[in-house]
């Protein structure tokens, strides 16, 4: 029987030019301020045909952190070998990504956990007895209330956010790999005062440095007295390290932060795999 497509949310409007840099993101560059005269655009119409899920696990690893949101596809498809999906099998719903052997209707749904020892069991299922949906990007701090469920995996109205989308950049950078992959679009919401940064721990931002450079990370804790005017800025994937960073006064022997811009996820492609 052919699984029913799921219901999509209404997404504010918007448009955005995609930056072809990072410090051009980080500026709020428009498209008179860059020297490319061919710069993509993305908008609203991007979330057509699409729905939101709330992560409740931590199955996807680095690439989908609990409590982000999946933005999936809500025609459901035979995907291709490794994609990250969200899964309907019955009344449970799971986050996993989906392998698929060759020259067999079997297909296996698998966890990625940051700790192995905590990974649930692999599913084995018949391709014909589940709907798969690609998940095609994420929303990170989202806000959105959960109704109740035990399932990996919830659909929310995700949209929220989206209210605050006021830039897009093309990843070209390696650091974020893999909740981020080289060629992705990253959304970019707000300017955080960085006497505010405190508030947003844990959120990934884009900083743009006193010395021009530009760095995709994780807002981490202040050092302690009498180092308070620094701030760790972790790393957001499997590679790269932390940065230690003044905020607010210069500290010297460290970088300091200028601007810091909150990202509000990121996606996956422009158009159609």
């Amino acid at each position: 029987m052919k699984a029913s497509a799921l219901k999509s949310n209404a997404v504010p409007a918007f448009k955005v030019l995609i930056q072809p840099s990072l410090a051009a993101f980080v500026r709020g560059a428009n498209v008179g301020d860059s020297q490319e005269t061919d710069l993509e655009e993305l908008s609203s119409t991007w979330f057509d045909g699409k729905a939101f899920f709330l992560l409740r696990s931590s199955n996807l690893g680095f690439a989908g952190p609990a409590t982000s949101v999946a933005i999936v596809e809500t025609d459901p498809s035979r995907v291709e070998d490794r994609r990250l999906v969200i899964a309907r099998h019955g009344k449970e719903t799971y986050a996993r990504r989906a392998l698929r052997p060759a020259d067999t209707p079997m297909l296996a749904l698998a966890a990625e956990t940051p700790d192995p020892r905590r990974s649930p069991p692999t599913l084995l299922l018949h391709e014909n007895e589940v709907a798969l949906h690609r998940i095609v990007g994420m929303l990170f701090n989202a806000k959105v209330t959960p109704p109740a469920s035990k399932s990996e995996a919830v659909q929310v109205d995700g949209t929220g956010s989206l209210a605050y989308v006021k830039s897009a950049y093309k990843i070209k950078e390696d650091s974020a790999i893999p909740l981020a992959l080289p060629g992705q679009i990253a959304l970019g919401g707000e300017q955080i005062n960085l006497d505010k940064l405190g508030d947003h721990l844990d959120a990934y931002v884009a900083l743009h440095l006193d010395d021009g450079s530009s760095i995709f990370k994780r807002i981490g804790e202040k050092l302690p007295p009498p180092l308070d005017r620094l701030r760790s800025f972790e790393t957001i994937g499997g590679l790269g390290i932390a940065d230690i960073l003044s905020v607010g006064k210069p500290q010297p022997g460290f970088g300091a932060v200028e601007k810091a811009v909150l990202v509000l996820g990121i996606l996956y492609h422009l158009s159609p795999p």
